[in-house]
């Protein structure tokens, strides 16, 4: 069902409308759809959100078992490692991602800055949990809000989401829904040279799917172009 109010839109639908099936066990989260979009001036700002699928404990460590290249290991082992002094994961000694290559470094300030904290308190259960969604615009190019350009799409959609809007997650789902987007990726990553490479799980996941080399192929993904076009 499409509703409009002005320059938005709002369309509720189940996986199998937006082209999502099950397939070789990478079973899509369970719960409605929800599509947004603005329009603005210059481009029109989108939001792809599960409402229902918060993600915590268990629920979240099985969700990153399907995406990451190598599984994922118990929460427990997940809150380990976000819980250490400089929460140095996937490196082992302290400050080693300052001069991590590749956009690596980076990439795990961001995850430090904006989702460390309530990924602990979900894998914890002492937060909202985590909910897979994801906000970009188009224009001369599609791109991915900032998350603090989140807050104005949800809020002039008019939107209330139980758990915490989760990008990561938001970009997991690109890879379930085209199991072939990451085949050229690399599932080996450092953040301390080439001795102290590891292999990418679901601890790693948030680096790996945010770095800058990844950005273009998750872009490029068919679900988002079959959300705009729902959209319409």
């Amino acid at each position: 069902m499409l509703s409009r109010t002005g320059s938005l839109k709002l369309r509720r639908c189940g996986s199998s409308e937006i082209g999502i099936g099950s397939q070789e066990g990478k079973a899509w989260p369970a719960g409605e759809l929800l599509l947004a979009s603005i329009r603005g001036p210059r481009s029109t700002h989108y939001l792809l959100a599960i409402p229902d699928a918060v993600l915590e404990g268990t629920a979240l460590t099985t969700f990153l078992d399907r995406v990451a290249p190598f599984g994922c290991p118990p929460p427990h082992s997940l809150i380990r490692a976000y819980s250490l002094p400089d929460s140095p994961f996937p490196s082992i000694l302290l400050k080693e991602h300052d001069e991590a290559p590749e956009g690596v470094g980076e990439s795990y300030r961001r995850f430090l800055d904006r989702a460390r904290l309530p990924w602990l308190e979900a894998l914890l259960g002492t937060g909202r949990g985590l909910c897979p969604a994801l906000a970009w615009q188009t224009g001369p190019a599609r791109q991915f809000l900032a998350p603090d350009e989140w807050a104005e799409v949800l809020s002039e959609a008019g939107m209330v989401v139980p758990g915490v809007t989760d990008s990561y997650l938001g970009r997991a789902l690109l890879l379930l829904a085209d199991l072939a987007l990451a085949a050229s990726w690399q599932t080996m990553m450092s953040l301390g040279g080439p001795t102290k490479a590891r292999k990418i799980t679901g601890r790693e996941f948030p680096v790996w799917v945010d770095l800058p080399a990844h950005q273009p192929p998750l872009l490029a993904s068919t679900l988002l172009t079959r959300a705009e076009q729902l959209l319409l």
